[in-house]
């Protein structure tokens, strides 16, 4: 009885090592993530030489930070420019965690007109006891309000494609 304990631990050992292997490998061999805009996509250029322009909008501090930055880049053979804003979020607390979105300069009005009629969303939106209502881009940045367990509006902002952070402002 012992020797076939002993047999299914290495069988339970060697299974896991390999399973292990084989998702590592997977996950190695995996694509890079194709550009969800046009500012990252002229960002991930490569073979040219690319002009960055950026500046500091503004940010926000709470229980982590918001920073807004507007960015320009040209490429220097053709004379293409592309404009947008980038939103980092920054999470605070045991595990510092960041998250990027790119937002095109096109996608800048609709996210602002977004932001206004989200903002003016209450209960009585909905017949139900709670609710949510959320603006997206293309760049995996939303802003959501919703009934917060004090019974008012709560905000939250998420920006980023993997793990992308999450900062809640009351």
């Amino acid at each position: 009885m012992k020797r076939f304990r002993a047999y299914g631990l290495q069988l339970v050992i060697a299974f896991v090592l390999l399973t292990y292997t084989s998702v590592y490998a997977q996950i190695a061999k995996s694509a890079p993530q194709e550009p969800k805009t046009k500012l990252e996509a002229f960002e991930t250029q490569t073979g040219t030489v690319m002009i960055k322009g950026y500046q500091d909008i503004g940010s926000v501090s709470g229980l982590g930070t918001v920073s807004v930055e507007c960015m320009e880049f040209t490429d220097a053979a053709t004379g293409r420019r592309q404009m947008g804003i980038v939103i980092d979020v920054k999470a605070s607390g045991r595990l510092e965690r960041e998250g990027r979105s790119f937002i095109d300069y096109d996608e800048i009005d609709p996210l602002l007109k977004g932001i206004d009629y989200i903002s003016k969303v209450t209960s009585a939106s909905t017949k139900l006891g709670n609710f949510e209502a959320i603006y997206k881009t293309k760049g995996d940045f939303s802003v959501t309000t919703f009934s917060g367990s004090s019974g008012k509006v709560e905000a939250a902002i998420k920006a980023g494609y993997i793990g992308g952070q999450q900062h809640t402002f009351l």
